[in-house]
């Protein structure tokens, strides 16, 4: 909730500029037409960009202890190659091809600092990957990585990363530890205090995940 609140507070601060920027544009008076200018386009510039990071932060999800934030099935093909279904907290299906042993999910987490601090952080589904046991394979052999982020999406996430000053906004990468794949196998990945943490949830996938520890 505490991402959802800062980001409404954000776009309250981008109307507020808003006027203010337009109202310095139009108005007339004794104040200097270059200083009114600068001021004004400035207040714009800042707009945008405000509402650009508000709108992005929009698009995280609040989460709970415990909770599931993706479900993913497996069916395999052919050796080393599988179809995994993602289903998000939304039950918006995907399938996607996989290819190799493995399988893992990474998540973006923002943590809120501060009065709006909260126990746990909003996330947004980053990326699904497969890997290869063998470090020869994984060298050579073709790769299977997808994003989930929108190509014509403005993503405000590599700028966040980068700004240390930003102490309200704490933001790092969270990824469910490598899991084996196998046919018929069910996961279910979950966010809790200790972080990101994926469950086998049927024999298929136990069977899988004790062969393979």
């Amino acid at each position: 909730m505490a991402i959802q609140l800062f980001a409404a507070i954000l776009l309250a601060f981008v109307i507020f500029l808003l006027f203010i920027a337009a109202r310095t544009l139009v108005s007339k008076g004794w104040f200097l037409k270059w200083l009114r200018g600068t001021f004004g386009f400035s207040a714009l510039i800042l707009t945008v960009l405000a509402g650009i990071l508000a709108l992005d932060l929009l698009s995280y999800f609040k989460s709970k202890d415990g909770e599931v934030l993706a479900t993913l099935k497996f069916n395999q093909i052919q050796e080393q190659e599988f179809e995994a279904e993602l289903v998000d907290v939304t039950g918006a299906s995907n399938v996607y091809r996989l290819l190799g042993d493995q399988w893992q999910l990474d998540v973006r987490l923002i943590h809120m600092q501060g009065l709006l601090s909260s126990k746990l952080p909003s996330y947004k589904l980053d990326r699904l990957s497969g890997r290869y046991l063998s470090l020869e394979q994984e060298k050579s052999s073709q790769r299977s990585v997808y994003g989930f982020v929108k190509k014509n999406y403005i993503d405000t996430w590599p700028w966040l990363v980068n700004q240390k000053w930003l102490s309200m906004i704490q933001v790092k990468n969270g990824s469910a530890a490598f899991m084996p794949m196998s046919d018929g196998a069910i996961y279910e990945v979950k966010l809790s205090h200790k972080g990101l943490m994926a469950f086998p949830v049927n024999e298929q996938a136990r069977v899988a995940v004790e062969s393979w520890l």
